[in-house]
């Protein structure tokens, strides 16, 4: 889960990847045990086939069986799996998922209002655990088996804590800048007043 590359066309100007991570690895040991435990079911159906005179129909019927078994328990998990990304930069939050038609949610980082973890027994011990973000909506946004979620707390809250920084440098400049002008204008209003008065 480390800064793999995110495709620079998605980001912004000025914007950097803190964070790109899939979902974690447990999310596909069930796939994984669906496909040996098809390929253990098959080759023993296939073997008692063998005695049967129709058995060339059979294991034809068996290999449809088990291949789409294996499609829709096994690949079409997989797939998910690869093509779910979460991504932290210094500006936002995105969560990309879908293999055929993708869904998204962008969060910009300053909108984030709170950032919880949860994590049971069996994802302590996974190394996982869910993410609870917290966007000024109803309800918090809930992401499931995050890899090293205490991590990605702790990284959001420190990409947070920067934007804050960043926007109240800014609301400083300008304030200061505000105040220049304040008084010079001031005084050439003034100035301009006299020379009408006079």
């Amino acid at each position: 889960m480390g800064c793999v590359a995110y495709p620079d066309d998605l980001l912004v100007e000025g914007e950097r990847v803190a964070l790109y991570s899939h979902p974690h690895w447990r999310t596909c040991v069930g796939p994984a045990a669906v496909f040996l435990l098809a390929v253990a079911v098959a080759a023993f159906v296939a073997a008692v086939l063998r005695q049967q005179p129709w058995a060339p129909i059979g294991w034809l019927v068996l290999a449809v069986l088990v291949a789409v078994a294996v499609a829709r328990y096994t690949v079409l998990p997989l797939a998910r799996w690869r093509s779910t990304h979460l991504v932290v930069t210094n500006h936002r939050l995105l969560v990309r998922e879908g293999v055929v038609s993708r869904r998204g949610i962008d969060v910009p980082i300053g909108r984030v209002d709170s950032v919880r973890t949860r994590r049971t027994l069996g994802e302590r011990l996974a190394g996982c655990g869910t993410l609870l973000v917290d966007a000024g909506g109803e309800e918090p946004m809930r992401f499931a088996d995050v890899p090293d979620v205490e991590r990605v707390q702790a990284l959001l809250h420190r990409e947070i804590s920067r934007e804050l920084t960043r926007r109240r440098a800014e609301q400083e400049t300008v304030a200061a800048a505000a105040a220049e002008r304040s008084p010079s204008r001031v005084r050439a209003l003034s100035s301009a007043g006299d020379d009408a008065a006079g």
